[in-house]
């Protein structure tokens, strides 16, 4: 496989570690079966199924012990990938299925959810985008539009990958923005060496992205998960509602780090006109937009106006709103009727693998709240933090963005929120903290995940340029990983709270 394919897998490609699958079997035997259920787990099956008999409740305790250990495993496959993704996506399917936790009637239902909807129909819109060349487009008028001054490029880019981001999927943002970075430091580097150059470039994708994504429910999948979790237990979020929410983190993000990366990268050179010129040529030779262009662009530009006004005027239209899947569906089934794309575009350059991912992410989430165990978990949890004061409120919500902000330095967001967030809902609930902030404030914080080249899909595919080290990522993370924990607890506390009039107690 080529580089390039490997790089569109998304990991996809990795075959099994047999030493972490054999560590991850041990822990889920361990946990789930060297010993009884505990005590406060046979507690939280009476309490939660009263009409049952003793013999159902211990198995009903049962399923909880099996369901935490289910989560511990995934835990270290997220971490390790010690299979495949879809595999892992499957298998929490298989063992509810072998040990009798959910009916084999009831285990599609646990995989469907708009946020899959959502997932496959956004890729599909992506990956038309890319079809027909507007992700290179849109990239070099940023630049363009940026001047030639190094350190205002460098805020053009953060901005033209932190909006973009926050309604196309993170995978297409980068990958069009670092072909032009790269040209920007190889023609400068020509007549002057500007190693650093290079790196504020490419660190800047990688920052924009994660950013950006926050700003909107189409921020990514974490997002999606999010509110999904946040509908089952009632706490509906419209497009316009996240959008207020999260616009705060986005741009504040940008503008704190538009300062800091030209201080950790420190550019050669503070002029690129020599660079910049090239690239208005190179934008030149692809003449003015086509009509299928064109028209591509009102198609997305039509499915984002439907995604802000799904809750408000499709309803009131329509009598019922469409959902963020149902939008990004439409979307991309336009695409096809109007002989824009096809199914062999979508089944080629669509991460087939991601979708069903983030559907088994659904799952986890369906059987962590049906079990009981999300509700044991964040009693367990609550016991602990209840000492230190960080069990209700704004304690609790620091409490939330850190561990957030943490786990997704070892695993993907998306998966992150799925393994955590029923847990953390449930915690809000118990303490009589507003579940809205709680929930969005999580699916905030799983994007920064600024330590690893792991961390994001972006910083995957900005390392794979070749102009970065490992390390390069720890620089930046050592400054902005904390100023981001402070500008999203300080988003809370003021501007959620006391701007925008979002309850602490629901």
């Amino acid at each position: 496989m080529s580089n390039n394919d490997q790089q569109n897998s998304g990991g996809f490609a990795k075959t099994t570690d047999f030493k972490w699958l054999s560590v991850s079997i041990v822990i889920f035997v361990l946990l789930g079966f060297a010993t009884p259920p505990l005590q406060s787990m046979v507690q939280k099956a009476a309490e939660l199924f009263p009409n049952l008999s003793p013999e159902l409740i211990a198995l009903k305790a049962k399923h909880i012990q099996i369901t935490i250990a289910l989560l511990a495993t995934c835990v270290i496959f997220f971490a390790t990938e010690a299979i495949p993704m879809p595999a892992v996506a499957l298998l929490i399917g298989l063992v509810q299925l072998l040990f009798g936790i959910t009916e084999p009637s009831r285990i599609v239902s646990t995989y469907a959810h708009d946020a899959v909807w959502f997932i496959a129909g956004s890729l599909a819109i992506g990956a038309t985008l890319v079809k027909y060349k507007l992700d290179k487009r849109i990239g070099i008028i940023v630049i363009n539009l940026a001047g030639t001054n190094t350190r205002k490029i460098v805020f053009a880019i953060l901005l033209g990958t932190a909006i973009p981001t926050a309604f196309v999927g993170e995978h297409a943002i980068a990958s069009m923005f670092v072909p032009i970075a790269v040209a920007l430091y190889t023609i400068t580097n020509r007549t002057t060496s500007a190693p650093n150059l290079g790196r504020l470039l490419l660190m800047t994708i990688a920052v924009g992205c994660m950013v950006g994504g926050p700003m909107s429910p189409t921020g990514g999948a974490r997002n999606a998960i999010m509110i999904g979790f946040l509908s089952n237990i009632g706490v509906e979020v419209s497009f316009g509602q996240w959008l207020s929410m999260g616009v705060f983190y986005t741009v504040i993000m940008s503008g704190i780090m538009a300062l800091i990366l030209p201080m950790v990268f420190k550019p050669e050179v503070s002029d690129l006109g020599e660079a910049v010129t090239v690239l208005k040529q190179d934008l030149e030779k692809h003449g003015s937009m086509t009509k299928k262009q064109w028209l591509v662009t009102a198609i997305m530009t039509m499915v984002i106006f439907l995604w802000i006004t799904d809750k408000s005027i499709t309803k009131q239209v329509m009598g019922f709103s469409l959902g963020l899947g149902g939008v990004a569906m439409l979307g991309a089934v336009t695409y096809m009727i109007l002989g824009l794309t096809s199914w062999k575009d979508y089944e080629s350059n669509v991460s087939w693998g991601v979708i069903v991912l983030y559907a088994g992410a659904i799952s986890l989430g369906a059987v962590f709240k049906s079990t009981g165990a999300a509700s044991w978990l964040a009693g367990t949890i609550m016991s602990v933090t209840a000492p230190l004061g960080m069990d209700s409120g704004l304690p609790l919500i620091i409490l939330v963005i850190i561990i957030g902000a943490t786990l997704t330095n070892l695993m993907s967001a998306g998966a992150t929120v799925a393994v955590i967030g029923p847990v953390i809902l449930d915690m809000a609930s118990k303490s009589g903290t507003n579940p809205l902030i709680v929930g969005i404030i999580l699916a905030i914080s799983t994007s920064m995940a600024f330590w690893l080249v792991i961390g994001t899909p972006a910083s995957s595919i900005v390392y794979s340029s070749g102009k970065l080290e490992p390390g390069d990522f720890i620089r930046n993370a050592v400054i902005a990983w904390p100023i981001a924990i402070i500008v999203a607890i300080v988003m809370v506390a003021f501007y959620w709270i006391n701007i925008l009039n979002i309850p602490l107690q629901p």
